[in-house]
C-alpha cells in the first residue's frame, strides 16, 4: 500500500532504497512511468477499471475517472498551465493564512485526501515528512511527479479515509475538502483519532451547507436536492455538507480551537463578482463577507483547527 509496493506493468521500475517515507528528490525516477499500487480498499480497483459506484460516496471518483480522461490540465491544478492554477493557489494561500503556524518545524503530516499534492507539496518544501492518503490513483500519480525533486520525506497509500493505512502516529493531519464526499464521516475521524498522536492536531474543512449550492460548479439538475445535507448525483457526484451545528456533532470529543467561515470567493457564490484577486485583497474581501448582516451565513466552507 505503498511505493514500497509500487508495481510498473509497462516497464521495469526502479528501486527506492530503504524504507519509506522515501527523500523527495529520489521520486523523479518515478514520474514518467505508469505504477499501481495495492489498493487499501479492496472496491477501488475495480473501480478504477472503468466499473459502476460501490456506494453513493464513489459517484466522486467515477466523475474523476471521467475528468482524468477528458480535462486533464484541470484535474492537475498544481500544473501552472492548467486553467485554475493561479485560483487553486490563491485557496491554498487562503487555507495556510489560518494553518501555516499550526504545522512545526519537523512534523511529520498525514494529507488525507490530498489528491495531486496540494498541500503535500507545501509541507515537503518545508522539509517535512508527507504520508498522502487518497482513493484517487491517478491523482497519485501526479502527486509523486510534483514531489519530486523537493526536500522532505514522501509517501503515498492508494485508499479512503474509513481504511487508513497503519502509520507510524502523525503530528499533524490535514483533511482538506474530504469529509463531504467519504461514506463515513464518523469512521474517517476515527481512523484520524487512530493515526494522529496525542496533542496532534486536525487542520480541516468542509463545505458549508447554504454556500455550497450556490457556488458556480454546482452540479445542474441537483435543485431539488439543495437544503439537505446530501447530493448524490449518481456516476458524477455526491456531497455531504455541514451546518455548524452538524459539524460541531461530528467533532465531539475535540477541542476546537478555532472554526472560522470561509466564503472562499475564488470558488463560491460571489466568483463571478471577485473577478482577479491577489491575496491580500482575498482576505480583506472573505472579511468583509464574515462581516456582512446577509452575506455572512453563505459561506463556502468551515474551516478547523482542532485537538
Amino acid at each position: 500500500m505503498t511505493l514500497r509496493d509500487a508495481n510498473f506493468p509497462l516497464a521495469s521500475g526502479p528501486s527506492l532504497p530503504g524504507q519509506p517515507p522515501y527523500p523527495a528528490v529520489l521520486l523523479g525516477q518515478l514520474a514518467d512511468l505508469d505504477w499501481e499500487l495495492p489498493p487499501g480498499d479492496l472496491r477501488l480497483r475495480a473501480l478504477d477499471r472503468g466499473g459502476p459506484e460501490p456506494a453513493p460516496a464513489f459517484a466522486n471518483l467515477v466523475g474523476a475517472r471521467e475528468a482524468w480522461d477528458h480535462h486533464p490540465l484541470w484535474m492537475d491544478f498544481l500544473d501552472p498551465s492548467s486553467p485554475v492554477h493561479t485560483q487553486k493557489m490563491l485557496e491554498r494561500a487562503l487555507y495556510l493564512h489560518h494553518w501555516r503556524e499550526q504545522v512545526p518545524h519537523g512534523a511529520r503530516v498525514l494529507d488525507l485526501g490530498g489528491g495531486i499534492g496540494r498541500f503535500s507539496t507545501w509541507c515537503l518544501d518545508r522539509g517535512l515528512e508527507v504520508e498522502l492518503v487518497d482513493p484517487d490513483v491517478r491523482a497519485l500519480r501526479r502527486a509523486v511527479a510534483h514531489a519530486a525533486g523537493r526536500p522532505g520525506r514522501f509517501d503515498v497509500h492508494w485508499s479512503t479515509g474509513e481504511a487508513l493505512p497503519e502509520l507510524a502516529p502523525v503530528d499533524v493531519v490535514f483533511a482538506v475538502e474530504v469529509l463531504n464526499y467519504v461514506e463515513s464521516p464518523e469512521r474517517v475521524m476515527a481512523e484520524i483519532r487512530r493515526v494522529l498522536r496525542p496533542g496532534g492536531v486536525l487542520l480541516l474543512s468542509v463545505e458549508a451547507r447554504w454556500g455550497w449550492p450556490l457556488a458556480t460548479d454546482v452540479s445542474p439538475g441537483s435543485l431539488d436536492q439543495v437544503g439537505g445535507d446530501t447530493l448524490h448525483l449518481p456516476g458524477d457526484r455526491f456531497v455531504r455538507t455541514y451546518d455548524e451545528t452538524a459539524l460541531h456533532s461530528l467533532l465531539q470529543g475535540w477541542s476546537i480551537e478555532a472554526m472560522v467561515p470561509s466564503h472562499y470567493v475564488l470558488g463560491g457564490p460571489f466568483e463571478a463578482a471577485a473577478g482577479a484577486l491577489d491575496l491580500p485583497a482575498l482576505l480583506a474581501a472573505e472579511a468583509r463577507m464574515r462581516a456582512h448582516p446577509v452575506y455572512a451565513p453563505l459561506n463556502r466552507a468551515w474551516t478547523v483547527v482542532a485537538r
